[in-house]
């Protein structure tokens, strides 16, 4: 059974993405067109433009 602390690590792992105004953790899923699909820890899709994932005082990236 993995401890609390293992179980942290490995959504790090899955959901590199943290959104550090809304505190949630996301995957992306696909880019085109200047657009990238991400999807939340629930399964929930999000579409921001891409560029805006190179700010880091809106995103941090785990790892």
């Amino acid at each position: 059974m993995s401890t609390l602390t293992e179980l942290a690590q490995q959504i790090a792992l899955l959901y590199p993405l943290k959104d550090k105004t809304a505190g949630k953790r996301y995957r992306i899923v696909n880019e085109l067109a200047g657009l990238t699909e991400l999807e939340e820890i629930g399964g929930k899709p999000r579409y921001i433009p891409t560029r805006v994932l190179r700010d880091s005082r809106l995103w941090d990236l785990a790892g």
